[in-house]
């Protein structure tokens, strides 16, 4: 039986303007309330974390953004800038979400709060962490080891993380999925808006890349419909329509009613794949492995292309053989924290 006053307080980077980080927050924060405790996301911004989207020439998309989170923090006015400010915390279950909060490039420098390492009474737990470096600097080891052994049930993202991380301690590692696959296609609801848009292919580009813009084309012209792009920031003379203020909400309706989506990101093929929409998946650089689990699984990995021509290729979609596979990894990805949060 579920203690519904039990509290648990999220560290991640929920704060970030960017669609993932704000909405596998989001996810974690609603799937942990769903299954009955008080869950909410700790206001933790270290100093040493670079605030990120600027406001100027942003406005209206840093304004979507701002509200957004601070309804995910539930209007916290302080903000925690140091592992001593989190120590005053009465909470039950900490939980370190998903995201590159262990990546000290991001956080300059080893940040204890992301560890979880600091003095509390409370339970400590790590959900779907990630690293997004393939190790640390060798000057933060010895930290990382005494902080992965003080947390009591240990779950990553990615299956180079668990290899890694199994290296420092003998605790068991379990991969999870991302918080955002925790919740149904139905929980989503309530941040979708009207379409705008009518009928349209949607490219969604973390940076510029001519291969989507390629497919895009071809897509569109076969199903007789408009292209739109998702962007931060609109060209000129452009080639298509240009979104370039969307704020998390527009970001989940773009992609429910696009006839297609050719994208380069991780939370767009994921939130493709929720939706059951036909996606394209474009590699990236050195950053591919996310895109390959999460395809595996749901035996797409056609759908992850390095060049345009290998769009021929691609198999039809089968989303019932899809969910059937997603649903097992979904039961022991929650299994997880069921059992972690007891």
């Amino acid at each position: 039986m579920v203690m519904q006053n039990k509290k648990v307080g999220i560290l991640t980077f929920h704060d970030a303007h960017n669609y993932g980080a704000v909405l596998q927050a989001y996810a974690l924060k609603k799937y942990i309330r769903k299954i009955g405790y008080d869950a909410k996301i700790i206001n933790y911004h270290h100093s040493t974390i670079p605030n990120g989207f600027p406001r100027e020439g942003y406005e209206n998309r840093w304004d979507k953004f701002d509200k957004f989170i601070k309804e995910l923090s539930d209007y916290e006015e302080n903000i925690y800038t140091s592992e001593e400010e989190l120590e005053k915390h009465d909470i039950d279950f900490w939980v370190c979400g998903s995201d590159q909060i262990w990546n000290t490039d991001i956080t300059r420098g080893f940040n204890k709060g992301f560890f979880l390492d600091f003095k509390t009474n409370g339970k400590k737990i790590s959900y779907a962490v990630s690293m997004g470096i393939p190790e640390l600097p060798e000057e933060y080891e010895e930290e990382f080891r005494k902080s992965i052994n003080q947390i009591d049930n240990i779950s990553v993202r990615e299956e180079t993380l668990k290899q890694y991380a199994e290296k420092f301690t003998e605790k068991e590692i379990t991969k999870v999925l991302d918080p955002t696959l925790l919740l149904e296609q139905s929980d989503y609801n309530d941040l979708l808006l009207e379409n705008k848009y009518g009928d349209y292919v949607l490219i969604y580009a973390l940076g510029p890349d001519e291969r989507l813009t390629q497919i895009a084309k071809k897509i569109a012209e076969e199903k007789n419909v408009k292209i739109v792009e998702l962007n931060d920031k609109k060209q000129e003379n452009y080639f298509c329509e240009q979104i370039s203020d969307a704020g998390p909400d527009e970001f989940l309706t773009l992609i429910k009613n696009a006839k297609a989506i050719i994208t380069n990101s991780f939370h767009g093929t994921i939130f493709s794949i929720i939706f059951g929409k036909e996606f394209y998946t474009i590699t990236r650089l050195n950053r591919n492995s996310r895109m390959e689990n999460i395809l595996d699984i749901v035996e797409m990995r056609d759908r992850l292309i390095d060049k345009v021509e290998e769009v021929e290729n691609v198999k039809k979609q089968d989303y019932d053989k899809a969910y059937l596979n997603l649903d097992k990894e979904k039961r022991k990805s929650q299994n997880f924290l069921k059992i972690a949060l007891s």
